[in-house]
């Protein structure tokens, strides 16, 4: 585990049960937790949490993402997914949970805790605690994907009341041959790995509802998406999230 003595973040996500999908219709994934891995490829301790994010993300009902940061491309190697507004938010995430240090690998559950990535049981045991408590998924996403279009509705109720809505872009699997630094000479599996995330709204005083069109997804080198429902705390960082639901293979949806 690689610490770095600044600010640390932690994030996650949930996911919501909503309707099945008409016939013809792209399947949309509720899921009951969310597993976020802020990763690097220039940290030694990183590829076994990279793998179980691997096993997790095959899971229909679990969220698994994996934000690459970039604080550690000074060891001779910079992340081909490294991006500064992971390293932002996962800073962000510290300063909700009191933290001083960021470390990869960290895993975020359920944007409420965080333990370390590559430690199987504490993962796994985390999102069974949460699931089905007060702490779940408890606000539903109502979302289908059909005829090209993403149609979402978030229902308004206590829990969902301001919340916001965010859409994050994510690509399913990459191979990477790490050339120099920590983890020089192996080809390393990436899975889930996210690009961007972008905010969409938030539940006031009325449900939300909006829609997407999946092409322009594509366009933008996305081949998957979710919808995350997520909390403000009081200092305006990243807090519990309350909804969350998935697309894989968008271009199956068009």
């Amino acid at each position: 585990m690689r610490f770095l003595g600044v600010t640390v973040v932690a994030i996650a996500f949930h996911l919501a049960t909503g309707p099945s999908n008409p016939a013809g219709a792209a399947e949309v994934h509720q899921a009951r937790g969310v597993v976020e891995l802020f990763t690097s490829q220039g940290c030694s301790s990183c590829p076994p949490a990279d793998r179980l994010l691997g096993e997790i993300s095959k899971s229909d009902d679990v969220l698994a993402l994996g934000w690459h940061v970039d604080y550690w491309d000074y060891l001779g190697w910079k992340d081909t997914f490294g991006n500064p507004a992971n390293t932002s938010r996962q800073r962000a995430y510290a300063r909700s949970f009191g933290e001083r240090q960021v470390y990869t690998p960290q895993a975020v559950i359920n944007g409420r805790i965080h333990v370390v990535g590559s430690r199987r049981s504490a993962v796994l045991d985390s999102v069974e605690e949460f699931a089905g408590s007060s702490n779940g998924l408890t606000v539903p996403i109502k979302a289908v994907a059909a005829d090209g279009m993403l149609k979402v509705n978030i229902p308004l109720t206590p829990q969902a009341s301001g919340a916001t809505l965010w859409m994050v872009y994510y690509n399913d699997r990459k191979d990477v041959d790490v050339k120099r630094g920590e983890n020089r000479g192996k080809k390393l599996t990436y899975t889930n790995i996210v690009s961007d995330m972008e905010m969409i709204g938030m539940v006031k005083d009325q449900a939300l509802q909006t829609e997407f069109h999946l092409a322009d997804m594509q366009r933008r080198g996305y081949d998957s998406c979710a919808l995350i429902l997520q909390k403000t705390t009081d200092t305006g960082t990243p807090g519990p999230i309350v909804g969350a639901a998935f697309i894989r293979d968008i271009d199956k949806s068009n």
